[in-house]
């Protein structure tokens, strides 16, 4: 008959046939010792003999025994739950509440407490089973205390979950969580854990030794690699990305091919959570961080200025030298006031022998630029022509970084000042801003012409 572990068995009969020696694994000394008689404990023994002096028979006097030993064990583990939890639970809690103790804090909240003091109804019991039951039937002895032995494994595997989860919560705390992430290493550890966990209680069912489970699994090394194909190839790439410093929590990152722009969230075993600037969320594998390219802004929030460039396209045909009226109204204008003398002087340092209203507007805009309170200075700052000039006119190109590297809006705001400022000083100086014919200026073109005709 198959039977749920006959495959595991099947699969690790020919690696542990070396270990198959007489007494040499728990399941031999269990079949031996089942067959032994064991007598009751000496207080069963009384009421079991108590019972048979009253005239009760041996079939009801072992019943109502092992009813008896039942209720007083269950007793017994009620009243020592029932003092945890209404006095010890307590008592650790009010301690806590009132040192203040940030580790003590953790441990509460992550139920470390509560998990770890449930082991002692667990033991209470085991150790009832293993005295108050001696004598009684073996098979159901031994299927109580497996069931027993397993809960305690998977009580402490919560405990270990606990402590964990505590120990990333305190890094969570430091200043040193900001550069980089633990979580992944945190959940590594709870893997193996819980596969450690599974081996105690799978060998503990089945009354085998541990180690002979741990052999079998070698043959199934290469399913095991498939199931937790993510999970490995993670675990690499957390490494890497936490060796490298490549991304923490809280950094902006653009990865165009998962359509991800936005701050970066969280970072766990298996993927990086970030969240995009229109609030929707992208989880991204964290093997496709290693993988693939993408764009950290960090540096950029970190050194103080964010970068922005304006280019305006300039009719060429609008650039002439520039003549007194054109001085004079660049410093009676109140846009270009302020700034005409420090712009004249730049300019005719610059360009001395022909000076143009082109090289006044690409002064003026410099001097307005150093000037802007709003602009990082120590940083590069000009305006320019484009090398080449195209069927476009001529490109000037605004280069310059803001102070603000946080607030979007702040950003935006900044570079459309700026914008706003080139556009309307361009015609005070004389130039124009190219742009394509549209449908409309051929047509007022031509009714010009029909009208002149």
């Amino acid at each position: 008959m198959w039977t749920p572990f006959s495959l595991l068995q099947g699969m690790i009969a020919a690696d542990t046939a070396h270990l198959a020696v007489a007494d040499s694994t728990l399941a031999t000394r269990f079949q031996t010792a089942s067959h032994i008689p064991a007598a009751k404990f000496w207080v069963v023994e009384d009421l079991w003999q108590w019972l048979g002096s009253h005239g009760i028979g041996p079939g009801w006097s072992n019943g109502l025994t092992f009813l008896a030993v039942c209720a007083g064990l269950a007793l017994a583990v009620w009243l020592v739950d029932f003092i945890i939890s209404r006095f010890v639970i307590r008592f650790i809690r009010y301690r806590v509440q009132r040192n203040k103790n940030r580790i003590g804090d953790i441990l509460y909240k992550r139920k470390f407490f509560d998990r770890a003091l449930y082991l002692a109804p667990l033991g209470v019991l085991l150790i009832g089973l293993e005295t108050f039951f001696r004598g009684f039937t073996p098979e159901l002895n031994t299927a109580a205390r497996i069931v027993t032995e397993c809960a305690i494994i998977f009580t402490l595997l919560l405990v270990c979950f606990s402590i964990l989860d505590a120990l990333n919560d305190a890094y969570q705390r430091s200043p040193e969580a900001q550069k980089r992430s633990i979580k992944g290493y945190i959940q590594i550890c709870k893997v193996f854990l819980a596969f450690v966990a599974a081996i105690l209680i799978v060998a503990d069912i089945m009354q085998k030794n541990p180690t002979s489970l741990l052999v079998g699994l070698g043959a199934a090394a290469a399913v095991l690699s498939l199931v937790f194909r993510d999970t490995l190839l993670g675990f690499v790439a957390s490494i890497q990305l936490s060796a490298q410093d490549m991304v923490r929590p809280g950094d902006w990152i653009e990865m165009p091919s998962k359509r991800a722009n936005g701050m970066v969230l969280d970072i766990n075993l298996n993927s990086v959570k970030v969240q995009n600037w229109d609030n929707t969320v992208t989880m991204i594998p964290i093997y496709s961080m290693v993988s693939e390219a993408f764009i950290n802004w960090r540096c950029m929030e970190t050194s103080g200025g964010r970068r922005f460039i304006c280019r305006f396209p300039l009719d060429v045909r609008s650039v002439a030298p520039a003549d007194d009226a054109l001085l004079d109204r660049i410093g009676t204008d109140p846009a270009t006031a302020s700034e005409s003398k420090a712009a004249i002087e730049l300019a005719r340092s610059s360009s001395p022998q022909h000076l143009t209203n082109l090289a006044l507007l690409r002064a003026h805009i410099e001097v307005w630029l150093f000037r802007n309170p709003q602009l990082n200075h120590k940083m590069l700052t000009f305006a320019r022509y484009q090398p080449e000039m195209t069927d476009r006119g001529i490109g000037f190109e605004v280069y310059a970084f803001t102070n603000n590297t946080e607030d979007e809006y702040v950003f935006d705001a900044v570079r459309r000042s700026v914008i706003e400022y080139v556009i309307a000083c361009v015609p005070i100086f004389g130039l124009r801003l190219f742009q394509s014919p549209a449908g409309t200026d051929l047509a007022e073109a031509f009714d010009g012409e029909r009208q002149q005709a």
